[in-house]
């Protein structure tokens, strides 16, 4: 099957969209990435998210297991990088039930947001609100698996913890490289532009 001008037409409006130069086109056809991908029989099979990592993207979707026998404490005292002392199994206790899968995904609102309009833009794009455990379940098994300097506050809206004065706390990972920890933060502020939300994926019906 002989390719169309509209085929064409569309290949050239997907470049320019993204910005991409004449050069950069070059260089894509010659490394013969394009010419697979455009030769894959079933591209709905191709799965983007490992496909992006490859090219060096930063992941946004992150398969957590969730239950178990850990408590908080386990959990925080064998992550490889510090926590706040807040984050404790008193505090944010866990309770063991049977293992199961949730997938974690990182939006990022492009902006500053309150803690209101960051479970409007989660619901927006389809996400539940975590809970206390995603965030530890993500930080056991994923905390080192994302980077970002740009963007480097991952910001979990689960029902806050009441805190020391009554002060309404949530938690949040940073993710830079120099500074990776597990911090609490306080909702009542807006969220700044650095901030990224973390929400869950519906499972998919049985």
């Amino acid at each position: 099957m002989q390719p169309t001008l509209d085929q064409g037409r569309q290949l050239l409006n997907l470049a320019g969209e993204a910005g991409v130069s004449l050069e950069k086109l070059q260089i894509l056809y010659g490394t013969g990435l394009l010419s697979d991908l455009l030769k894959t029989e079933n591209p709905a099979a191709v799965n983007r998210e490992e496909f992006r990592v490859l090219l060096g993207f930063v992941p946004s979707v992150f398969r957590v297991k969730l239950g178990g026998p850990e408590k908080t404490d386990q959990i925080v005292s064998g992550l490889g990088f510090p926590a706040n002392s807040y984050i404790t199994q008193k505090n944010f206790p866990l309770k063991p039930h049977a293992i199961e899968e949730a997938e974690i995904e990182i939006y990022d609102p492009g902006c500053s947001f309150s803690e209101e309009e960051g479970h409007g833009f989660l619901k927006a794009v389809g996400l539940e609100r975590p809970t206390h455990e995603h965030f530890l379940r993500f930080a056991e098994q994923c905390g080192t698996a994302t980077t970002s300097k740009k963007k480097p506050f991952v910001i979990f809206l689960h029902e806050p913890w009441l805190g020391p004065y009554d002060n309404r706390r949530v938690l949040y990972l940073d993710r830079s490289s120099a500074h990776r920890k597990l911090h609490l933060l306080c909702p009542d502020y807006r969220f700044l532009g650095a901030c990224v939300l973390a929400g869950v994926r519906p499972r998919k019906p049985a």
